[in-house]
């Protein structure tokens, strides 16, 4: 009986899967992914923007000199990156999405009465 119902609840779950797969949200961000993937500019920007933040926080936990300058490289970047339509793009995408994914495991936790998804805390205290 066991077998029988945890291969209901897979098939279940390959069919949620796949109507997940053809929600709007799911498609733009993958439009919005492929759209960042073809440029290479955008991905530079990204990357540059993610090392300068590893090296600020290294600069910073370590209290070594530049820190003000490596502040203003990643304020530099962000600005640009805030102006990169791709990069924003893909941003409100994936924002959306975890939206809907946060909803729907919220829904399927009250369904089954057992609170496996954790409220969302805002900020560092709550």
């Amino acid at each position: 009986m066991q077998i029988i119902s945890n291969k209901i609840i897979f098939d279940k779950t390959k069919d949620y899967i796949q109507t997940l797969s053809e929600t709007d949200e799911v498609k733009a961000h993958k439009k919005a992914l492929e759209e960042f993937e073809k440029d290479d500019e955008a991905k530079k920007l990204l990357t540059d923007f993610q090392e300068a933040q590893r090296t600020y926080a290294i600069f910073r936990q370590g209290g070594f000199d530049g820190l003000k300058e490596q502040e203003g490289k990643v304020r530099d970047l962000n600005n640009k990156l805030s102006k990169n339509q791709k990069i924003q793009a893909l941003i409100k995408t994936q924002e959306n999405l975890q939206i809907l994914v946060g909803e729907l495991a919220r829904n399927i936790s009250q369904g089954i009465n057992f609170p496996f998804v954790q409220p969302q805390q805002r900020g560092c205290c709550g």
